[in-house]
């Protein structure tokens, strides 16, 4: 009813475009975050050096549109090009955003006579509120008195003195004495990586980063890479020497670069960017060069690294002692860093090779999944039932022999060894054309994350690796098996309510909607937990720092314990290692659940 009351008074409106409702999700939140996104899309497009400042004052309703234009002038008198104008036009509610350098005794002064310009049209001319929907804050403190007057105020000032006599709460703020407040101990953005630079702190990154109960958020991260600058700049020698120390830990060490704040953010900013390439500058010219060997070998280091985890592995089975996981532990306490042993981590798999005489699809399975498994004891690899599905569903894959040695590249990328990781890259297309028939088969790998690292380091390759890569059909497991094989299975004893964990990579592909419909086709109920997002582990971010996947996963922890479900499904080894840790209960690649209730 209330929409067609709505839809009666917006067909009698002059709009430049119709007004039109929705109650489609999608469309609505895709406008909501461009809503959210007005004020930071602003601070993006600064000028490097310069600081965003956000204002909302009101207006009586009946002559907004006049007081908008009023606004409007202002910003052309002072300067202000990229000014915007957003907010609640049904209240009169205004939001005005600006762009201000703050480091010269100039630009402080146009600020200056810019906001006394607006507190005059605000208060004098249109009697209306400084602060609308926010709370006052310094800034404005300066001019309460002159919108509500000086009896009012003092009254205001001997109430904040009776109730806080030692100025102890928000100090400055509403009740500031100060009538140039507003442009004393201003906060400047100095410029900082290009990766991060156009960040206005608007902190909405901040609920989705896997470390912000433990270190630092990506905002955070930002917020200290700009106060080194500023150090820098004053000459705080000893300042500066003791926040570098300690962001090695708390900016590098614990950032599980998973781009998801990228997500989140209106202008993009992917910290892990920035954080990879700061691990990079790190390196020294020994450390790279041994990454480079080992890249040039892989095939070597993959051999011992079975051989190592294989008999790790079997040794912290023995006696159910867990030797390893509290050998390592032990370690890790006074060797900080350590990599510490997960009970979770299963042997290598032995591997199986395939070579039909009509392939109609490559299998590539990724390293990590070479070198360990998510498993339970005595069940099948996950190599066995990715191919035990395909049999099912009558297809053809092809398992290469020689696929010992190949590598995205992740392992390397992720630490900032970018020569290391071009070289894993290029080996690995060069192989995939091989064994694709140039091309003609699709190649569906295993390991959501390796998918895309595969697909978002491409851009970073010389142009030829870029024509060969673009010939590829590289396709994560997930969208393959939802595709090509779950409609071509009889789901003869599908399961009752299984969990899922939609990985970074599983999210950033926008493959979400995939794993779910495989799940639900299998399943007759699927929880995935609200708060599941990044779990911390980055690969093996979360054996070196276990705080980090257990800050990460607690959340999305407590939602599980309290769920009885038959099976927990993912897409990514490390993972699913982490998670069964968390959780005490096994995660598995979503292909086991397929397998399970298929005939």
């Amino acid at each position: 009813k209330a929409l067609q009351e709505a839809g009666a008074v917006n067909a009698r409106l002059k709009l430049l475009h119709p007004a039109t409702f929705t109650t489609d999700a999608y469309t609505r939140n895709f406008y909501w975050k461009m809503r959210k996104g007005m004020f930071p899309s602003v601070g993006a497009v600064r000028q490097r050096g310069t600081t965003v400042l956000l204002e909302d004052v009101a207006f009586p309703v009946e002559r907004l549109a006049e007081a908008v234009l009023d606004l409007q002038a202002l910003f052309v008198e002072y300067h202000y090009d990229n000014a915007i104008i957003f907010g609640h036009a049904k209240d009169g509610n205004i939001h005005f955003v600006i762009t201000q350098l703050l480091d010269t005794a100039a630009e402080i002064d146009r600020y200056d006579r810019f906001l006394r310009a607006v507190v005059d049209v605000v208060v004098h001319k249109y009697d209306g509120a400084l602060k609308a929907e926010h709370g006052t804050g310094r800034n404005m403190a300066p001019f309460v008195e002159a919108e509500w007057g000086g009896e009012l105020y003092a009254v205001m000032a001997r109430i904040k003195a009776e109730v806080d006599p030692e100025g102890l709460l928000n100090p400055g703020v509403i009740i500031n004495h100060s009538k140039t407040a507003h442009i004393e101990h201003l906060k400047d953005l100095p410029a900082v990586e290009e990766e991060v630079d156009k960040c206005i702190e608007c902190g909405y990154c901040e609920p989705i980063c896997p470390s912000r109960d433990v270190t630092m958020t990506p905002r955070r991260r930002i917020v200290a890479r700009r106060v080194l600058q500023r150090f820098k700049k004053q000459g705080k020698h000893d300042e500066y020497g003791t926040l570098l120390k300690q962001y090695q830990y708390e900016g590098l060490e614990t950032c599980a670069t998973d781009g998801l704040c990228a997500s989140e953010c209106p202008v993009d900013i992917n910290t892990g960017e920035l954080v990879k390439r700061l691990r990079k500058e790190q390196h020294g010219g020994f450390a790279i060069a041994v990454a480079n060997i080992m890249a040039r070998r892989f095939a070597t280091v993959e051999t011992l690294g079975r051989a190592a985890i294989g008999t790790l592995a079997w040794l912290n089975q023995q006696g159910n002692f867990g030797m390893i996981t509290r050998l390592t532990a032990a370690i890790a306490r006074v060797w900080k860093g350590f990599p510490q042993w997960i009970k979770e981590v299963g042997a290598p798999p032995k591997m199986t090779y395939r070579q039909p005489a009509a392939p109609q699809v490559v299998y590539f399975t990724a390293c990590i999944n070479r070198l360990m498994s998510s498993r339970e004891p005595g069940q099948p690899s996950l190599q066995s039932t990715f191919l035990s599905l395909c049999k099912k569903a009558n297809i053809e894959v092809l398992l290469p022999k020689n696929i010992a040695g190949q590598c995205c590249g992740q392992p390397f990328s992720s630490k900032g060894f970018v020569a290391a990781a071009k070289i894993m890259e290029e080996k690995a297309i060069d192989a995939l054309l091989e064994w694709s028939q140039q091309g003609k088969l699709p190649v569906v790998c295993d390991f959501s994350s390796c998918t895309y690292t595969l697909i978002h380091n491409v851009a970073h390759l010389s142009t030829p690796y870029k024509q060969k890569f673009a010939q590829l059909k590289w396709i994560d497991s997930v969208a393959y098996l939802d595709a090509e094989v779950l409609p071509k299975l009889n789901i003869s004893h599908p399961k009752g309510k299984v969990a899922l964990h939609p990985t970074c990579a599983v999210q950033k592909m926008a493959m979400v909607n995939s794993l779910q419909h495989i799940a639900d086709t299998c399943a007759s109920q699927v929880l995935t937990p609200a708060y599941a997002a990044c779990c911390g582990m980055a690969g093996d971010r979360g054996f070196y720092y276990p705080e980090l996947t257990k800050a990460a996963a607690s959340m999305e922890m407590k939602e599980l314990n309290a769920a009885a479900t038959e099976g927990q499904y993912a897409s990514a080894c490390t993972c699913e290692i982490s998670l069964s840790q968390q959780l005490g209960k096994r995660y598995q690649h979503i292909a086991y659940l397929m397998d399970e209730v298929s005939s």
